[in-house]
């Protein structure tokens, strides 16, 4: 148990720090974007996510719909995408970005709590 739960910890501290990471890179580039064209900046993450898709110029983003039938049927929890991970892509990428960062960090103190009961 405590093996798991300390991999668990470096792997949720790990993606935190890589969405604290893009979150700031992001944050940085609406400021870039804010100051020459204000109209462009606050893209949502669904919109940087449907722009950056490899497939940009369709009607509809792949990996947007690849995403939805992971989360709907196969891990078979529709409520999460609907309310929850669509809310989340509208948000501006930064603020996405860095609310993910920050659930990944609180999940990662979790886990260390599992890895180490004793210890607070």
């Amino acid at each position: 148990m405590r093996l798991v739960g300390g991999l668990l910890r470096l792997i949720s501290g790990l993606l935190g720090l890589a969405f604290t990471l893009f979150g700031l890179l992001m944050l940085v580039f609406e400021v870039m974007v804010w100051v020459p064209d204000s109209a462009r900046a606050g893209n949502s993450l669904g919109q940087v996510w449907f722009q950056n898709d490899p497939f940009f110029g369709l009607t509809q983003s792949p990996s947007i719909q690849l995403a939805q039938v992971i989360v709907e049927r196969k891990l078979n929890w529709p409520e999460l995408w609907s309310p929850g991970i669509t809310t989340i892509l509208n948000w501006p990428s930064w603020v996405a970005l860095l609310f993910v960062a920050l659930a990944s960090i609180v999940l990662g103190s979790l886990f260390s709590r599992i890895a180490l009961p004793g210890r607070r």
